[in-house]
């Protein structure tokens, strides 16, 4: 079967929810992997990250006549995520969030860390491995999670092509990941607290 193209990511969802497979195999295309890189940050692992983003998709497939999506698909896509894999982090790490209206009081049961630092020492954590970056890859980075911009919109503005924007996310992947390795359950616990008051 030949690949369709669709004007957009609406014309697509319209298409979708009347049984289009071109339709949807377009989103997939479009997201699948933007998806991943997403959920990668958080969960540390490809398999997992992928397993996730079908699940998503599988999902989608199956309430395509009844989906509603009040923001962008790609919103919705990120949201869908977020909740996703702090329903894992969950069921995996059995984290106690407490106080989450104040934001101020954590507790977990497994930390790698003594004690918890200071939500804006994480902050400050975070924002220093992010600009120890190369200068591209964090160009690159903060274009794609700050702005939520796909590889092909990152691609048409910096005037590379969609494989130089991928290797540059996987470079800013791996060496956050190391940076902020120590860290990584007090950053995800923070970022869930973010998630929560938004």
């Amino acid at each position: 079967m030949l690949k369709q193209n669709f004007r957009n990511d609406t014309e697509a969802l319209q298409l979708m929810a009347e049984g289009n497979i071109g339709a949807y195999r377009f989103l997939f295309d479009a997201h699948f992997a933007d998806l991943c890189n997403f959920l990668m940050i958080y969960l540390h692992s490809k398999e997992l990250s992928e397993e996730i983003a079908l699940e998503i998709f599988t999902y989608i497939w199956e309430k395509r006549e009844t989906l509603q999506i009040k923001a962008t698909f790609k919103s919705f896509l990120f949201s869908s995520a977020k909740n996703m894999a702090i329903s894992h982090y969950r069921k995996a790490h059995k984290t106690v969030i407490t106080s989450l209206e104040s934001g101020k009081h954590l507790l977990s049961a497994s930390s790698e860390s003594h004690e918890f630092m200071e939500n804006n020492e994480l902050r400050a954590l975070i924002d220093s491995a992010i600009d120890k970056l190369p200068e591209k890859s964090r160009q690159i980075y903060q274009l794609a999670w700050e702005e939520n911009l796909s590889h092909k919109e990152i691609a048409e503005q910096l005037g590379i092509t969609p494989k130089t924007v991928e290797n540059h996310v996987g470079i800013a992947l791996r060496k956050l990941r190391e940076s902020l390795k120590p860290y990584y359950k007090q950053i995800f616990m923070l970022w869930v607290i973010q998630f929560f008051l938004d």
